[in-house]
């Protein structure tokens, strides 16, 4: 029944598309997101290599969460009208997650769509690698949605990312484009990464105490028991830290509270905001702590040693699955106990070096001096008609 009123669902939102794609194509690149109520620092990267260099084209931003609640969902068709008449009416469509849309209208042949998926490397098992499992979607109404169709281009961070990548969107390897994410220019841009620091310390100048900055950035638990048990580990590490020696940053994922909490010279939460995401707090960062969480990525490109906190390791590999071997692949230093976590970094022990650097070569491998200006590159190309398939992967 679900998959028939899916498919009655696609009929109608193709009927609404059709006159809508009656409207001229333009010279215009449009960035679709419902990870977010903002553009992602790679939509805001890309846009303004787009707007600084490529002038002459239009951009359009489109970035709104699905609501909760019958209502919300309701108000969100109005969004999605806005979506369809980017998608008729633009040569080139980015996006970083599951559009409806993108995945089941039927588009002029003119148009091309870039997946830049919102998680960097690959870690943990989606999409269609995860059909008819916990946590998945069902193999009919994956098909009845048409999952991850109508993609022209997949970003990926690194060659090795391919062959994974592929699978959870159901997607030849020739459909990627292995040159980075423009985040990879933000974490690894000194003049950049002093601005966020500035703004991090003016917001939260309790950090600028001459201390070591322990970062813990969990990923999201999807149900009640797991969520509490993730505050009963947080609360642990909160009371192992040595605060004599560091302070303790905790960011929660956006899809959890998206709260930040800084711990300086106690125990006792010391401020709170949402003012910042995890990536930013790399450019103070000494440490990062994470578990499951693809920003572990993000953090070996900065060069920070890293700790995995995995409390509960038992349930969560059992259940969701990873591309990767999670114990033996990760270059970090593990532990189910914040003590010991601690421990690792009061006495300053990481990962081999070597296995650091093979790590970042296979997975988030920065091949060109500036990913952004290449997304650039290909974005005028592609409007222009004149792409020469020299960024996809094997061709």
């Amino acid at each position: 029944m679900k998959k028939l009123l899916a498919m009655l669902f696609g009929a109608v939102l193709n009927f609404i598309y059709f006159f809508f794609k009656l409207n001229k194509t333009q010279n215009k690149v449009a960035f679709i997101s419902r990870q977010s109520e903002t553009p992602s620092l790679d939509f805001r990267y890309i846009i303004d290599e787009v707007k600084t260099n490529y002038p002459q084209y239009e951009v359009e931003v489109l970035c709104k969460m699905i609501p909760s609640g019958l209502g919300g969902k309701v108000k969100y068709l109005g969004e999605m009208l806005r979506q369809m008449k980017a998608l008729a009416t633009s040569r080139v469509v980015v996006i970083d997650g599951y559009c409806i849309l993108v995945s089941m209208l039927r588009h002029k042949k003119d148009l091309k769509v870039i997946q830049i998926w919102h998680a960097l490397g690959a870690f943990k098992r989606f999409g269609k690698s995860i059909l008819d499992m916990q946590g998945g979607k069902s193999t009919a109404m994956a098909e009845a949605f048409k999952m991850h169709n109508n993609y022209d281009f997949i970003a990926s961070s690194g060659d090795k990312c391919v062959p994974y990548f592929a699978e959870a969107f159901g997607q030849p390897e020739e459909k990627f484009i292995p040159i980075g994410i423009p985040r990879m220019d933000y974490l690894t841009d000194a003049v950049e990464n002093e601005r966020i620091k500035a703004e991090i310390l003016k917001a939260y100048p309790a950090l600028d105490n001459g201390k070591r900055n322990i970062l813990y950035v969990p990923t999201f638990r999807d149900n009640d028991e797991d969520t509490a048990e993730l505050r009963r580990a947080t609360e642990e590490l909160v009371n192992q830290v040595d605060y004599s020696e560091y302070n303790l940053i905790v960011k929660h994922h956006v899809v959890d509270t998206n709260l930040e909490e800084i711990y300086t010279d106690s125990r006792t939460n010391q401020q709170t905001g949402q003012l910042f995401t995890g990536t930013d707090f790399m450019a103070v960062a000494d440490y990062c702590i994470t578990d499951y969480s693809s920003i572990l990525y993000e953090a070996l490109l900065k060069n920070l040693p890293v700790y995995i906190f995995c409390f509960d390791s038992d349930k969560y590999i059992d259940e969701r699955g990873f591309y990767i071997d999670f114990w033996l692949d990760i270059p970090a230093l593990y532990s189910k106990n914040a003590a010991e976590i601690c421990d690792f970094i009061s006495k300053g022990k990481r990962a081999d070096v070597q296995k650091e650097a093979e790590f970042k070569a296979d997975y988030v491998n920065k091949k060109y001096a500036s990913i952004t200006a290449e997304y650039g590159k290909l974005i005028d190309e592609l409007i222009r008609n004149t792409y020469d398939n020299r960024y996809n992967y094997n061709l």
